[in-house]
């Protein structure tokens, strides 16, 4: 997906909240985030761009990034010490209860991309995975949950929402490509449902807490 601009959320003179499109990567990619910031910001104002945490490129939502190696470093250490925390909307394939209460997700897997025939990888290379979530809505066919995260591996809550029998909506990597295919013509949209709304951070001295709505996507197919 090319894009030419990103929706800015926050922003100060070290580092900055963008609104990630689904479709765009963080890096590594030609038309990346790094790549368009650099050219979206005025130049002279930094000397590069440095992801703070990872986004799936089929994931859409906050992201913050740092324009100094040295705050990037000290951010990314807000997350791994649970001091900053991500949480997000995903919409799931079939009905789960609605409740406040938080549940949990605690399948072990692996650190690395795998694949929806072995969501978990080879056991070998199995750790601790903990994923909290809660359901806000929900009809016959589908879940909307609000998602928290107590560890941090790769796909996370896409396994971990596959291994659970409801993958999420649109995930072609650990759910069924038929069935996505299928929701892809109804509602005309190929998207994973997967949205970081929400990013709480110590920043001054204090926790800031930075949201997006629910995209009118997921409430169009919850509607329907």
């Amino acid at each position: 997906m090319k894009q030419n601009k990103l929706p800015v959320i926050e922003k100060s003179r070290h580092w900055l909240i963008v609104d990630k499109p689904v479709g765009i990567s963080v890096h590594n990619e030609a038309g990346d985030v790094r790549s368009v910031l650099k050219k979206q910001l005025h130049p002279g104002t930094f000397h590069d761009i440095y992801p703070v945490h990872r986004l799936d490129k089929e994931t859409s939502g906050l992201l913050l990034v740092a324009t100094e190696q040295e705050t990037a470093a000290h951010l990314a250490e807000q997350f791994q010490t649970h001091k900053a925390e991500k949480t997000y909307y995903a919409l799931l394939r079939g009905a789960l209860p609605v409740s406040d209460e938080w549940h949990e997700w605690s399948f072990p897997i692996s650190d690395k991309s795998e694949g929806r025939k072995n969501p978990q990888g080879l056991l070998k290379d199995r750790v601790e995975a903990k994923t909290l979530y809660r359901v806000l809505e929900a009809n016959k066919y589908f879940s909307l949950v609000e998602v928290r995260l107590l560890t941090g591996r790769q796909h996370q809550i896409r396994k971990h929402a596959a291994l659970a029998k409801h993958a999420i909506v649109g995930d072609n990597r650990y759910g069924d490509q038929k069935y996505n295919d299928k929701m892809a013509e109804i509602y005309g949209t190929d998207r994973m449902f997967l949205h970081a709304f929400r990013l709480s951070l110590p920043i001054g001295g204090r926790i800031q807490t930075f949201e997006t709505p629910l995209p009118t996507d997921f409430r169009r197919v919850l509607k329907s």
